[in-house]
């Protein structure tokens, strides 16, 4: 790997976290100045960094006035929200074939397990990253590459959106409706299943709203 490759790769990576985890607000200017200072290197890997983070949509170009943050307004949010649960519904009908729901449940029942002991622990770090991992099996075993590509298309922006809903205080709500999900699918009751995925992405969407309101 190119010494350029390796420092786009790094400045993605740190402009990805500090976007997803809101140390970069919403509709912030990035300067390709700004940025030349903040990390000492020349426009060419910062240029090839907003272009990945742009694909993501992280960033957005506005005409004469360059990059910013993406800055989702209210009806992005419902929409965005509303199309992920119909997304992850739809992998978990890919998933009810007798090769790949045996291996999704075990899968599930070992994040679910993983859930619950973060919590009774107060470890809140393991937590969230087995609460995000839940989703993202329904599309590792939808075993449809067009599914997985379009949910990855959509994931940093629900990993912006998932920072925003997973405030403190809701970490057992959240673990109480993946485990409903959870038990819907082990009984095979895959109609309960995806109404409780609707569910679950619509309290969700509200919290983010709330968030949304809030800070505009």
């Amino acid at each position: 790997m190119s010494t350029d490759n390796t420092l786009t790769n790094e400045i993605y990576n740190e402009l990805y976290h500090a976007i997803t985890h809101q140390e970069l607000k919403p509709g912030q200017n990035l300067t390709l100045t700004m940025l030349k200072k903040q990390f000492n290197v020349s426009h060419t890997p910062i240029r090839e960094a907003l272009t990945r983070l742009s694909a993501d949509g992280l960033v957005t170009y506005l005409p004469n006035k360059g990059m910013k943050v993406v800055n989702f307004g209210e009806g992005e949010i419902r929409e965005l929200f509303q199309f992920t649960a119909e997304l992850e519904v739809m992998a978990l009908r890919f998933c009810t074939n007798a090769f790949t729901m045996a291996p999704l449940i075990d899968a599930l029942e070992s994040v679910i397990e993983t859930e619950r002991e973060a919590l009774a622990k107060g470890d809140y770090d393991t937590w969230g990253a087995a609460s995000g991992k839940f989703h993202d099996l329904f599309y590792k075993y939808s075993d449809n590459q067009f599914l997985d590509e379009t949910a990855e298309k959509m994931g940093a922006r629900m990993e912006l959106m998932s920072f925003i809903y997973s405030k403190e205080g809701t970490e057992s709500e959240i673990y109480q409706r993946h485990e409903g999900i959870y038990q819907a699918v082990k009984d095979k009751d895959y109609e309960k299943a995806a109404d409780l995925i609707r569910a679950h992405l619509q309290f969700s969407m509200m919290y983010a709203l709330e968030d949304y309101k809030k800070n505009n």
